[in-house]
């Protein structure tokens, strides 16, 4: 009794260079951002090109969340939405991935050259 037939061998090979395209894709190094550009409710109000953290707050000045931006990477720390989805993105390092905080109505846009492969390779 035969368990394994030639094109199951085929399709198992196929399969194992794919993974290694990947690996080998993904091991190249990303070039990073430029900075950060952060909008409230469509309007732009802050261009981040410089390394810090920068607080981001409403018309009645409360804080909204904190945007930290080091070695050509951004996150939101501290926010004040309740899921906490906007901190749970953790650091982006591609201007394709912004970070959106939907309760607050922030947006906080990566700056870089964009890849327009038009491929998004990010899921939730």
């Amino acid at each position: 009794m035969k368990f394994t037939k030639k094109n199951d061998l085929y399709l198992l090979l196929v399969v194992i260079l794919l993974v290694l395209v990947m690996i080998v894709i993904n091991a190249y190094p990303k070039k990073g951002i430029n900075g950060a550009e952060v909008y409230l409710k469509g309007e732009k109000i802050l261009q981040i090109t410089k390394e810090g953290t920068y607080s981001i707050k409403n018309d009645e000045g409360e804080l909204l969340m904190n945007v930290e931006y080091i070695d050509q990477k951004v996150r939101v720390t501290d926010s004040s939405c309740p899921l906490k989805v906007c901190e749970n993105t953790g650091w982006v390092e591609n201007p394709n991935q912004p970070i959106i905080c939907i309760p607050n109505e922030i947006i906080v846009k990566p700056l870089g050259t964009e890849d327009d492969t038009g491929i998004d390779i990010y899921t939730w």
